[in-house]
């Protein structure tokens, strides 16, 4: 999903019309079940102790995001699928879709920065302890916040609230011109650079590190066989995220050759409404890596899935052991740098990294 949505031409087959309208209506809870609790037990997660290396830094703001765009989406759907206005008040109009867009756009660029991570620890071991720090990844994380709010925040201007019809839509001067806009424009170079250049890059990096690690021998390979697993989880979910992302902004791209221009007098209604009927499947499918990562670190890390099991245990356990006087032990951050042999140098907690 992005900051634009398609009209539904009225002479169009009716059918297709209402398929559109049921796909969106089904598909979208179905992600917010999945997704809400998947995200929150992913920060919870990312951020206990153990697992509070670097990658973990970055995968804990990216639980956080996918949990915002996933909070905001929900009044984008309110708003345009189910006919709650939400978005005719000043103000409000103009703030949601600058924090809607920031949230898609930080999130591909912290895919970006755990894939560089990977990349540096994988083909560059002896950087890895001055490169690949907690610290640093919480300062890169901020700063891509502060990137991604500033890319945002000119659909501040896009947006209006209009007080004569008390509506919340795009401003007249930003799509004065068609496809030659302010507004047009400024999607494009947006949706080709964050969301084509990056998966690209990020999908060069990963075959990259695939290439070198078939290459470990046996003993580098049990050396660094915790390194080797978490690299396949983390690949896992980045080439999930590239699945998802390619088509939508394939189908975006697409958009000219279906939606009329200025120029154009007739219409092909019944071909409009196909495209939309599409690009809603793919929307629904692209935005679902918001809400999987969860799930997809569940099934392919065990260190990951061990502490699932002990932070659910604790939630259902902790009622009854509080209620019985029981006083919860303090954790201690231990050392996992899941790219260190277990016999080898060890380096100070803080510095750990996967």
């Amino acid at each position: 999903m992005r900051n634009e949505s398609v009209v539904a031409p009225v002479t169009a087959d009716p059918h297709i019309l209402q398929t559109t309208i049921t796909v969106d209506k089904i598909i979208s809870p179905i992600m917010y079940a999945f997704g809400f609790p998947g995200n929150i037990l992913s920060c919870i997660i990312w951020l206990r102790p153990r697992m509070r290396h670097s990658s973990g830094i970055y995968l804990a703001a990216l639980g956080f995001v996918d949990l915002t765009f996933l909070f905001l989406h929900v009044l984008f759907e309110c708003h345009t699928t189910w006919g709650i206005e939400l978005f005719d008040k000043p103000v409000w109009c103009e703030m949601v879709p600058v924090f809607f867009m920031a949230a898609q756009y930080l999130s591909p660029m912290l895919v970006l920065a755990f894939t560089v991570e990977r990349f540096i620890g994988i083909l560059f071991p002896t950087k890895r302890q001055k490169l690949c720090t907690p610290s640093r990844a919480r300062f890169v994380s901020i700063c891509l916040a502060i990137v991604a709010l500033c890319l945002g925040s000119i659909q501040g201007y896009f947006y209006k609230f209009n007080e004569r019809h008390e509506f919340c839509g795009l401003r007249e001067e930003a799509i004065r011109g068609g496809h030659t806009s302010l507004w047009s424009i400024w999607s494009w170079i947006t949706e080709m650079l964050i969301f084509l250049c990056v998966p690209l890059t990020i999908l060069t990096l990963n075959i990259i590190i695939i290439k070198h690690v078939k290459r470990l021998t046996e003993f580098e390979y049990s050396c660094k066989a915790r390194a080797v697993t978490t690299t396949f989880s983390l690949l896992v979910v980045s080439f999930y995220f590239i699945i998802t992302t390619f088509p939508v902004s394939i189908v975006y791209t697409m958009r000219y050759s279906f939606m009329p221009t200025d120029s154009q007098v007739e219409i092909d209604s019944d071909r409009q409404a196909k495209y939309m009927l599409a690009k809603v499947i793919v929307d629904e499918i692209g935005i679902t890596h918001h809400a999987c990562k969860f799930y997809i670190f569940v099934l392919a890390e065990k260190l990951f899935r061990e502490e699932c099991v002990h932070v659910l245990t604790s939630m259902v356990t902790y009622p009854r052991r509080n209620k019985m006087g029981y006083v919860a032990q303090t954790e201690t951050t231990v050392n996992t740098d899941w790219m260190t042999p277990e016999i080898g140098d060890r380096m100070k907690p803080e510095e750990t990294n996967m």
